[in-house]
């Protein structure tokens, strides 16, 4: 995504953390896990999304202590950290909660999106907090399975148990990681909650719905769709871990997904990839401290708790009370 103007380079200890407040959106698949999970209020309603982070129009996360959302700062305070402003900020992340199958679905790329005038695509990766036994995400076309069968075959009417066969099924467990890539055909299971990190964008085409009775888009589904073969899970046991612990889950030219596992006790750094300006945070489990130096300020002393999310622009120590799972988002270069 290109910014509209020239980035500011922020100091490596200018500011501290930003802290975000989630956001609850109601889905007619979605559960209770997340909410109980970190101790949300979820009323009545299923709750299938949390954003975590998000400047999208209409469902911004809230600064927490202040009464500006993420999108307001980023043109106002943002802006001398060298952070694209609120329309042009690259990426968006989410809890999902999962009470039910969601739709099979499939999101344009880059390219694609721009024929359907739309300001970007949408590549995504999951990483797995629960799961309950055998549930487990569609993710790719089925070994044989052509695009152009299984859309003809859903404009036939599939059954969806027939639709079940043309997507590869995969099992999920907690820790799970999974790379999406713009184009897969996909679905997540139900009996599941995910951390989700996507770029900035809130188009999905359905392909099937499993009789909700919800809009289907077959047309940009299919003119969205690669014809990718079976997808699977990244072997995270293999992932290269860089010189201060944190490992690489996933890889992509839309952002990078990062995981640290801290010990209770133990102390680490969590820096800012080369060529961004910022990165972004997200507590999974356990407390801890995040110790940042604050240009002309000292020490900032933040508390870390399960759920939290937070903006960083530079350097900051990581202190864990308890065993701290964490995963860092880092934007495109």
């Amino acid at each position: 995504m290109t910014q509209s103007r020239e980035p500011l380079v922020a100091s490596p200890a200018a500011a501290r953390p930003l802290f975000l407040e989630p956001r609850s959106v109601a889905r007619p698949w979605g559960g209770r896990r997340v909410a109980s999970r970190y101790g949300w209020s979820a009323g009545s309603e299923t709750i299938g999304e949390w954003w975590l982070a998000s400047s999208y129009p209409g469902t911004e996360t809230t600064v927490r202590g202040q009464r500006a959302d993420l999108a307001l700062w980023l043109d106002g305070p943002g802006s001398e950290l060298g952070c694209p402003s609120g329309s042009q900020f690259p990426l968006l992340l989410k809890f999902l909660d999962c009470g039910e199958v969601l739709s099979a679905q499939v999101h344009p790329d880059d390219m694609t999106a721009s024929m359907f005038e739309l300001p970007c695509g949408k590549t995504e990766a999951w990483h797995v907090l629960d799961a309950e036994p055998g549930a487990g995400v569609y993710l790719g076309l089925a070994r044989g399975v052509k695009a152009d069968d299984f859309f003809d075959a859903i404009q036939d009417g599939a059954t969806d148990d027939a639709v079940r066969r043309m997507l590869h099924f995969i099992e999920a467990k907690p820790g799970d990681t999974f790379h999406v890539a713009a184009g897969t055909v996909h679905a997540v299971g139900g009996g599941l909650s995910l951390f989700e990190v996507q770029q900035n964008s809130d188009t999905t085409y359905r392909i099937h719905d499993w009789g909700r009775g919800r809009d289907i888009h077959l047309e940009e589904a299919r003119a969205s769709t690669l014809d990718v073969g079976p997808g699977r899970a990244i072997d995270t046991a293999s992932a290269p871990t860089d010189a201060d612990g944190w490992a690489t889950l996933v890889s992509d030219p839309a952002f990078v997904m990062r995981r640290g596992a801290l010990g209770a006790g133990s102390t680490r750094r969590c820096g800012i990839a080369p060529g961004r300006n910022f990165a972004l945070l997200t507590v999974l489990s356990g407390t801890g401290t995040l110790r940042t130096e604050v240009d002309g300020d000292g020490i900032d002393a933040a508390p870390l708790q399960p759920g939290d999310t937070a903006l960083l622009f530079g350097p900051s120590d990581i202190v864990a009370a308890s065993d701290l799972d964490i995963l860092v988002c880092d934007p495109p270069q």
